[in-house]
């Protein structure tokens, strides 16, 4: 067979693909192969066919020897991976995400809409493993390849929520590389939204506040992040009350504390945190019943601050409500669950009150 026969042969197996006349394109392939074994497009062609007639083992092979043969060739890389796409293609994830590596470093510097369709489905698959860091990482090199090249504020600003949206399932056990790229996508969503004051953005604000509080190591940039919302919401009682909630964990009630909850409470006088501050107050003051008649009110309210369970059992202690303050207690564990980190302690200071309670019983 001639170089002129091999390229009529090519022709033809490609027209038999167009017609989707698979085996009669097979048939030209293995001719060109019988002349030359190395002939990228011939087994680009095999790959085409072999999976059309859902011969997905063969398709593998031939994309993969031209692969070989030609390893910074894209038609071999985007049949591999239209073949691992397929519904019928299982346990192939991890050779997926390989391939669109692989095509992202092919399309940098040609085709800016195929990387970045590459990229979303590399995330989308990351994502579906649960491979949290890898998804904040891949989405932002997107946004990073979108600033480059100039994309406007209103594309980026969906582009970072797109972000906090795919990261926001990661918080229960995400490492620290994870939380920080998500903590700095609500930054950057927040700070790039067009319409400031609104409620979208308003619910942004509260979705990125609500996030901090689960990290009890990121307690400067909660108060910030509190104190930024009141100024640009200053009838919004949210920011205000999980404040005084982040007080109230930290144990010991600071000046900041105090001026929180009296504002709080001026903007909701039946606000749970609010009444909760006060209540604590009362029992540093040593005003032990007005502390149990503010703490029970607050907690009725806001249940779940085992801090706050902590205070009222001490209360109760104090006007010898022994059987009431284990019953206020065992509330704190429960609110505690399994418990590791900053919490420990509590757990660890409601159990000694616990146990000294139950010995004066």
């Amino acid at each position: 067979m001639s170089n002129k026969e091999v390229k009529a042969a090519l022709k033809s197996a490609r027209d038999a693909i167009r017609n989707k006349e698979y085996k009669e394109a097979l048939k030209h392939c293995k001719a060109v192969l019988k002349q030359e074994k190395n002939n990228y497009n011939a087994w680009v062609f095999i790959g085409l066919a072999a999976a059309e007639l859902d011969q997905p083992d063969q398709a593998k092979g031939a994309y993969k020897k031209a692969i070989e043969l030609e390893p910074n060739q894209l038609l071999a890389w985007q049949g591999l991976a239209n073949l691992y796409e397929k519904p019928n293609q299982t346990d192939v994830k991890g050779d997926l995400a390989d391939v669109y590596q692989k095509l992202l470093e092919l399309y940098n510097s040609g085709d800016k809409q195929k990387w970045c369709d590459v990229c979303k489905k590399l995330v989308e698959l990351y994502h579906q493993e649960k491979k949290y860091l890898e998804v904040a990482e891949t989405w932002q090199k997107l946004i990073q390849r979108k600033q480059e090249e100039g994309a406007e504020k209103a594309e980026l600003h969906q582009l970072w929520k797109k972000m906090i949206q795919l990261l926001k399932d990661s918080t229960r056990n995400q490492d620290n590389k994870t939380e920080q790229l998500l903590l700095t996508a609500f930054e950057h969503a927040v700070n790039s939204a067009d319409v400031v004051p609104s409620e979208d953005h308003q619910n942004l604000y509260k979705d990125f506040i609500q996030c901090l509080s689960k990290f009890p190591h990121e307690a400067a940039r909660l108060e910030k992040a509190c104190n930024d919302m009141m100024a640009l919401y200053p009838t919004t009682s949210y920011p205000l009350e999980v404040l005084c909630l982040h007080f109230v964990r930290l144990g010991a009630l600071s000046g900041k504390a105090l001026h929180c909850c009296s504002r709080l409470l001026e903007m909701d006088a039946n606000s749970g945190p609010g009444i909760i501050v006060f209540g604590i107050k009362c029992l540093q003051d040593k005003k032990y019943k007005e502390a149990v008649k503010s703490l029970t009110e607050g907690l009725q309210k806001t249940n779940q601050c085992p801090a706050a369970w902590h205070y009222l059992a001490e209360a109760q202690v104090k006007i010898h409500k022994h059987r009431n303050a284990v019953l206020s207690c065992n509330q704190a564990l429960e609110a505690l669950g399994n418990v590791e980190g900053p919490n420990l302690r509590w757990k660890n200071v409601v159990l000694q009150l616990k146990a000294e309670t139950l010995i004066k019983i």
